[in-house]
């Protein structure tokens, strides 16, 4: 059974990959042999299953007796609420077992299957404060990408002014399955900094994470040079392999790479790319920018660049006459954020 599978079933869902238990956005971390148990029931829904059937898939043949079946048991009856009178999940089958109640469906990962898949990792606060109107147009905005219309957003406000914020309030309540995101962080520092700096960081963090594997080997086919840079996540054979195919990497290429597999990305589901603080951006990175921006494909991609307007940076210029330009040829959105007032910031974000 692939391990990248996914087990729903009423309100629940059992994630392989992770072997957590959701309920709703609510996870469950299961003990190891209640997590094999609940796995065993899932895969032979709706049958009879003897005891002598679980004693080997949970405790591996191993002598054990009754109670600790019945112990465990009650122990997953519990985390689904089930009642054992009147079960909805886990029924006792008299003197041949037990059966699993519920209908079944088994789906495929989406982290695995769509790089860079995005699912809500930021709960909403009480302590947001409401910016209906930014909100809806950053929801505009989604939209447009949604009908395959690339839009770039331009969030300008200076520190304190809760540009973060936004971001997550706008992600945090977004309904789509199949998105993907990419979010990147400049930093300011001093001296020459390696191109596409933000956007490697943010590609690697994700590379690592469980589901990374999908990601590495969209990569590995449309942006070798980008990997290369990240060979640190390679095996050595992995490595040689890559080497024949990065005999010329430079910037210009990686910049072509980019476009290519943002571009991908976006081709069959929504994606976003946040790069934030871009007033410490790199050349290269706003290079990339302005070249998605300009390109008039169809595309499912929404670019969103928050700065600081009053930074005083070669880059900041760079940034608002990019700005000027999208404008003037209606290819993005403008946003500007001005600092909550006191009354405001007493005011919290109501559900």
């Amino acid at each position: 059974m692939d391990q990248n599978s996914i087990y729903e079933f009423e309100t629940f869902r059992l994630e392989m990959a992770s072997q957590l238990l959701w309920k709703g956005k609510t996870a469950v971390d299961l003990p190891p042999k209640i997590y094999r148990l609940l796995l065993y029931f899932l895969r032979h829904a709706g049958q009879v299953i003897s005891r002598e059937e679980l004693f080997d898939a949970v405790w591996d043949g191993r002598l054990v007796d009754d109670s600790a079946l019945r112990l465990a048991v009650n122990s997953l009856r519990n985390i689904l609420h089930d009642d054992r009178k009147n079960p909805r999940f886990i029924s006792t089958v008299t003197r041949r077992g037990y059966r699993f109640l519920p209908e079944v469906v088994v789906m495929q990962s989406l982290e695995h299957l769509i790089p860079l898949h995005y699912r809500t990792k930021v709960e909403p606060s009480p302590a947001w404060i409401e910016r209906p109107a930014e909100l809806a147009l950053l929801r505009k905005a989604f939209q447009q990408a949604k009908n395959k219309e690339r839009c770039v957003v331009f969030l300008a406000g200076e520190r304190g002014t809760g540009k973060s914020t936004l971001l997550d309030m706008f992600l945090a309540k977004i309904q789509s399955p199949e998105l993907a995101l990419l979010r990147s962080r400049c930093v300011q520092l001093h001296g020459v900094a390696e191109p596409f700096l933000p956007l490697l960081e943010a590609l690697e963090r994700r590379c690592r994470e469980p589901s990374g594997r999908a990601l590495i080997e969209r990569l590995n086919q449309v942006a070798p040079c980008w990997l290369f840079q990240m060979s640190n996540l390679l095996s050595a054979d992995e490595l040689a392999a890559l080497l024949p195919k990065v005999s010329e990497n430079n910037t210009r290429r990686m910049l072509r790479e980019a476009a290519e597999f943002f571009e991908t990305l976006s081709g069959g589901s929504p994606f976003i790319l946040v790069v934030d603080n871009a007033h410490w951006s790199d050349d290269a990175t706003l290079d990339l920018i302005a070249l998605l921006a300009f390109r008039r494909s169809a595309s499912r991609l929404l670019i969103i660049v928050s700065y600081r307007p009053s930074e005083n940076s070669a880059n900041t210029q760079r940034i608002e006459k990019l700005r000027e330009e999208l404008v003037h040829r209606g290819l993005c959105l403008d946003l500007s954020l001005e600092r909550l007032n006191d009354f405001d910031q007493a005011e919290p974000l109501a559900d």
